[in-house]
């Protein structure tokens, strides 16, 4: 069970030094800019409310991947054990995952809580920042079909490359 000030603060320092940022940030503009930080409030409410079940479904899949992938199967594939070719397999499957941070970290964390070894969850990581399946129609509203082709046909093989090197390393 979580302490309050866990709940209050968040569980780790990163989260903590999120929490108390905002905090700061927040006592500053109440204090010289109320207007301001009135705005900004309701404007982060409203994104919240945009993306609270975007975020709430990426949490539950995450927590569902237990189930879903049998921790033995993540072991097997993506596990300490599962040699360099685990680590090239996250790489190119983290590429292909779809949304932001906010829906691709948790099931990451999933991924990892089921058995994944670090370097596959560094290789899932990687291929999602290098690759980004998900930017392609994105890429293409201001770039030619060519560029995008190429930043593709650049990252997928950098990838591999990367996530063999990351499994060489950890």
């Amino acid at each position: 069970m979580a302490s309050t000030l866990d709940l209050l603060l968040g569980s780790g320092p990163g989260q903590r030094a999120v929490v108390l940022g905002a905090v700061t940030m927040y006592l500053y503009l109440f204090v010289k800019r109320p207007t301001d930080a009135i705005e900004a409030i309701k404007n982060g409410l409203k994104l919240f409310a945009r993306m609270f079940t975007l975020i709430l479904a990426a949490l539950l899949l995450a927590s569902a991947i237990g189930a879903l992938i049998p921790a033995e199967t993540v072991q097997q594939i993506l596990g300490d054990t599962a040699g360099v070719g685990g680590a090239i397999v996250a790489g190119v499957v983290g590429g292909g995952l779809p949304g932001g941070p906010y829906a691709v970290y948790p099931i990451v964390s999933g991924v990892q809580a089921a058995g994944a070894g670090i370097a596959a969850v560094l290789a899932l990581l990687i291929g999602y920042g290098m690759i980004g399946i998900g930017r392609v129609p994105y890429g293409l509203v201001f770039f030619d079909t060519k560029t995008v082709a190429l930043r593709l046909g650049i990252a997928v093989p950098a990838t591999v490359m990367i996530a063999a090197g990351v499994y060489l390393a950890v």
